[in-house]
């Protein structure tokens, strides 16, 4: 897989996998995760995670450095809007939270501190790190 351009994250993009891997809670797919994210509860398909694990690992790769495991361990959920160069690629936090959940389910994402940790930290936000170094994926 090679590096790519910041841009390639962008709310449509995010949105288009979002719905291709997404799951109602419920359907009769067999082979299924569901993940907590921020705010909501999300459940996709195995199958189009795996068919989509590049797409969403070059949107992560745009997401600013320091929350990658390999480069500043983490940060925010609110860095989540911006691009690696500064820019936003979303005001929405919804797409935030469809990219974290997407991240979440591929086993590209975690959380920095568990759930009832939260309220004590900056803000009240989560914490998340995306686990892809300049090698490949971390592994914890």
């Amino acid at each position: 897989m090679s590096f790519t351009s910041d841009h390639y994250v962008t709310a449509d993009r995010v949105r288009a996998a979002y719905v291709r891997c997404f799951r109602p809670e419920g359907s009769k797919a067999l082979h299924r995760v569901t993940v907590e994210g921020w705010l909501l509860r999300h459940t996709f398909s195995i199958g189009q995670l795996q068919k989509s694990r590049e797409e969403i690992i070059r949107m992560l790769l745009c997401l600013p450095a320091g929350l990658r495991a390999d480069v500043g361990q983490g940060g925010t959920i609110g860095l989540m809007v911006m691009r690696n160069d500064h820019s936003l690629w979303t005001k929405d936090m919804p797409d935030v939270e469809k990219l974290l959940a997407l991240g979440l389910a591929s086993g590209l994402m975690s959380f920095c501190a568990p759930r009832d940790r939260w309220p004590s930290l900056p803000d009240g936000f989560p914490y998340v790190r995306v686990e892809i170094t300049q090698f490949g994926v971390s592994v914890n």
